[in-house]
């Protein structure tokens, strides 16, 4: 029977790469890159070997984690610079300049009803009920007004659905 491995037990090449479930390359790979110390000519320590493997792969998930970092970062300047194309060629527009047009439009709008009524008429009957007409009309575009601008600062692109609920 053999006696139950030590703390400084050495171990071959081959067995190394056996309980790593590697090849004996890549083992001595480890030991050039200084993962892994020998104990002697074709021999390592395994506690050495375990530690080295470790070590190895831990290096390898910090490299990992690293670029993926750095995929992350270069993803987000890619972004970066298509929103920038999109704005230069107007396919794509700031919140606040879409904001300050809706108001314009609206203001305009509420400008030029305003005086329909007296313009309409010098009936004061027709004319109220006239105004009731306008004001009820600036009134639900006032709240169609503030739910695309709802949906605009949410990022909701679908402003037809908005529309219909």
């Amino acid at each position: 029977m053999s006696e139950p491995r030590t703390r400084g037990q050495t171990i071959t090449v081959s067995q190394a790469a056996a309980l790593l479930g590697r090849s004996d390359r890549w083992v001595q790979g480890l030991v050039k890159s200084g993962y892994m110390d020998r104990a002697q000519r074709g021999e390592y320590t395994l506690v050495g070997v375990i530690r080295g493997a470790l070590a190895y792969y831990e290096d390898q998930l910090s490299k990992n984690n690293k670029a993926a970092v750095a995929s992350r970062a270069t993803e987000a300047r890619t972004r970066e610079i298509e929103l920038r194309i999109q704005e230069r060629s107007r396919e794509l527009i700031p919140l606040e300049d879409a904001k300050a047009v809706v108001g314009e439009m609206a203001a305009l709008v509420r400008a030029e009803l305003a005086g329909l009524a007296a313009r309409y008429t010098r009936d004061m009957e027709a004319r109220r009920a006239l105004e009731e007409v306008i004001d009820g009309a600036l009134e639900r575009i006032a709240g169609a007004a503030d739910k695309a601008g709802a949906a605009l600062v949410a990022g909701s692109g679908d402003l037809e659905a908005e529309r219909e609920t």
